[in-house]
């Protein structure tokens, strides 16, 4: 059985178009995150080269990834291919006027600056005439003008990019398919490399035969080319030798010729800074033999050294940081081995979240293995950098639960004391520590990590600080913690929001207000700091709860314990009812004539004394029944229930981990229409006159109606089911102008009355 050397599948996470030599074509703009849920900063290691191949979701570590092309033309080259022909023109020639002419002129304008310095005297544009091209010495502005031309006749083959979603006349027209065309190029271009008058434009013809067999899927002639040029193409070590390395790489492994294939992307990822990225998103050893093969071509240590490397971020960086380590201690490349091994371990340990961890190497392998040898090295103090070392063995210690890990720290703090991200680290690992040992309740502990906690949650930090993953795990440990120990009001704070109980127990609610209002100690201040919500807010959710147990009293009473508090406007007039439920037309007819909440409780407590001081009084019932109902779900003033702590727009809102007592809750009390069908049956008692009587009984069926909406059978098929107050419309109301109103008005009591 064949030892497969996996691919890692979050390469397949992005959708990267890899074309030609393992050039990309795109620019990649990636969403967060970016990176599981880590609490080391792999930035710690400081090396610039490294930080694109830190351990990501995605292809390449950043938030925006600049692959280096954009629609097909290799833009990563250009700012490097105008410089290395500025050199070539003695620098004569700007480079606004050579992009021009390498980029954007066309084949017509080229020409015409060609035969203005074969025959001074030629017509020419004045545009054209003022390219400082023509500054420089006459034999290299015509070579750079020939071969500018014959770059853009090869242009529409090697930068074809083919469209996936093409038809088949689409794909008919693919240039790579007009063999005629390539190969006169070609023969055009090997006659230019025996016409070059220097062995810098010799290599840029070259370069474009090479491609063009390439493009044209000849891929056999495209490795015979490049060993039989290498010499040339490898005599100025520009950027036209690494660019030629690539399509050569890139034909050899079209060829299944790995070996060679991930050998050449290895001296290109090694000796060419502009290619590391694509070089190692090519790069794909496929089984250890012929990965055994690779390493058998390289000539060098650092040759060695930088074929583990990219083994170690492919797929397997605790075996290339050994190898690595093994070679030379000293290396740079054992940064970002390091780093990543951390990060990979430490999701063995850290709560994932929807993303997922990544897949790696080093599953087979304990942490305490890993550390061990961590350790060991650090212990010798032989690399390059020996804090990153003591760093990962203090944090990967504090991950595997061992007693010395803070000594490793202490080293690091005193290697890196001019670094300030590997002193927040390690601060941040030693507040992780504290926390976890932490006893919930105990004044020790809280004194010892109150000043830890501000500055996490307060501090400007490094931006490559992985403080927020850590900052929202402490919270939910302090939390959970103050939770065992009964204390409610500590445990909602760290919660950040209010639990559903909570929200729903006013005794709790005023216990955190009245923390509020008395001295605090350092650590409740913090808590204080940390929960979302200030003392109007729980006044007004108070208040709302008390309505909703209809104690208006007791909510006006609350209101007014806070000026702030019930001061947001409803959207409509909570005292009128209409035959149907139109919310946008309740709101547009009482315009800027908007009442507050505060408001609403007052008239609610005025209505119910004129109620009980003159019960036969059927138009304040009425009022209270119409208010009942607008508070309700169905109603026109569901904003009275929606609170900074608890808005909810519909019956299925998700209050958090406590989406199910929430639904119920909602259900029970926000949805509820008993109190108000209870005072349209009153209203409707109280009265002699018909109309009247007819719009409390219709207003009672739609209580009725929406009770049965939030109670329906399963199996039921529909939202409407006709019960006694349709009845005793029909029965007793028939003979009324409303009862005409509600039949022209409403579809299910017209579907009732009809049948």
């Amino acid at each position: 059985m064949k030892n497969k050397i996996l691919k890692t599948s979050f390469l397949l996470r992005i959708s990267l178009v890899l074309a030609v030599a393992g050039i990309i074509l795109a620019c990649v703009d990636i969403e967060e995150p970016d990176y599981p849920l880590s609490y080391f900063a792999p930035e710690t290691v400081n090396n610039d080269s490294a930080q694109s191949f830190f351990l990501s979701y995605h292809a390449l570590y950043s938030s925006y990834v600049n692959t280096g092309t954009t629609n097909g033309d290799v833009t990563v080259f250009n700012s490097t291919n105008t410089d290395e022909w500025a050199s070539f023109l003695d620098k004569k020639a700007n480079d606004k006027d050579l992009n021009y002419i390498l980029y954007k002129a066309r084949l017509g304008e080229i020409d015409t600056l060609i035969f203005s310095i074969k025959k001074p005297g030629f017509p020419i544009a004045t545009y054209l005439k003022n390219n400082s091209i023509v500054k420089a010495a006459s034999r290299k502005a015509l070579d750079f003008l020939y071969y500018s031309g014959f770059a853009k006749r090869c242009e529409p083959y090697v930068t074809y990019m083919p469209d996936p979603w093409a038809d088949d006349a689409e794909k008919a027209k693919d240039p790579r398919k007009d063999h005629l065309s390539i190969e006169k190029l070609q023969a055009g271009g090997i006659r230019q490399v025996g016409n070059a008058s220097s062995t810098f434009v010799r290599q840029r013809y070259m370069f474009q035969v090479l491609r063009l067999y390439y493009m044209e899927g000849n891929y056999d002639k495209c490795i015979s080319y490049y060993n039989e040029s290498q010499k040339s193409f490898d005599s100025l070590g520009n950027s036209i030798t690494y660019r030629a390395m690539g399509y050569a790489a890139g034909a050899y492994f079209k060829k299944k010729q790995y070996a060679n294939a991930n050998h050449l992307y290895a001296q290109t990822f090694q000796k060419c800074p502009l290619m590391r990225a694509s070089a190692y998103l090519s790069f794909k050893p496929q089984e250890e033999a012929d990965w055994n093969q690779t390493l058998a071509m390289a000539k060098t240590t650092n040759d060695k050294i930088t074929l583990w490397e990219l083994l170690g971020i492919y797929k397997d960086s605790y075996r290339a940081m050994k190898e690595i380590y093994a070679l030379n201690p000293k290396s740079d490349a054992l940064d970002l081995m390091l780093v990543r091994l951390v990060n990979e371990k430490e999701q063995d340990i850290l709560p994932q979240g929807e993303m997922g961890a990544l897949p790696d190497g080093t599953k087979a392998t304990s942490l305490s293995d890993i550390n061990a040898y961590i350790k060991n090295v650090a212990d010798k103090e032989n690399t390059n950098k020996p804090y990153e070392w003591n760093l990962a063995a203090g944090y990967l210690g504090w991950l595997n639960n061992e007693k010395n890990f803070d000594n490793y720290l202490t080293k690091a703090q005193k290697e890196a004391k001019d670094n300030n991200l590997v002193q927040e680290q390690i601060r941040l690992i030693r507040l992780l520590a504290k926390v976890k040992d932490g006893k919930a309740g105990d004044k020790k502990f809280e004194n010892n990590v109150v000043d830890d906690l501000n500055w996490l949650k307060n501090s400007k930090h490094d931006t490559a600080f992985r403080g927020k993953d850590a900052y929202a795990a402490i919270l939910k440990q302090l939390s959970t913690g103050y939770a065992k120990i009964g204390n409610r009001i500590l445990s909602n704070c760290f919660n950040i929001d209010l639990d559903s109980a909570t929200k729903n127990d006013n005794k709790t609610l005023n216990d955190i207000v009245s923390l509020m209002d008395k001295s605090k100690t350092p650590f409740e201040q913090f808590a204080l700091s940390v929960l979302q919500y200030n003392k109007s807010d729980l006044v007004e959710l108070q208040a709302v709860n008390l309505m909703y147990q209809y104690d208006f009293k007791g909510a006006l009473a609350k209101f007014n314990e806070y000026p702030d508090a019930g001061k947001s406007p409803l959207y409509g007039d909570p005292f009128m009812a209409n035959i149907n439920d139109c919310h946008d037309c309740d709101a547009k007819a009482v315009g800027t004539h908007q009442i507050t909440k505060l408001d609403f409780v007052k008239r609610m407590v005025e209505l119910e004394d004129k109620v009980k001081a003159n019960p036969a009084d059927a138009a304040d019932y009425l009022l209270l029944a119409n208010a009942f109902y607008n508070m309700t779900y169905f109603g026109n003033n569901r904003v009275l229930y929606t609170t900074k702590a608890t808005y909810i727009g519909d019956a299925s809102y998700e209050w958090g981990s406590d989406y199910k007592d929430a639904k119920i809750l909602f259900s029970q009390v926000y949805m509820s229409c008993a109190k108000a069908e209870e005072y349209y049956n009153k209203a409707m008692n109280a009265s002699t006159d018909k109309e009247f009587k007819a719009k409390c009984c219709f207003m009672a069926a739609k209580c009725e109606q929406n009770t049965f909406f939030c109670n329906k059978p399963k199996d039921y098929k529909g939202d409407f089911r006709s019960g006694k107050y349709f009845k005793m419309m029909t029965d007793n109301y028939s003979k009324t102008e409303y009862y005409k109103d509600v039949l022209s008005e409403c579809a299910y009591f017209n579907l009732y009355a009809n049948n």
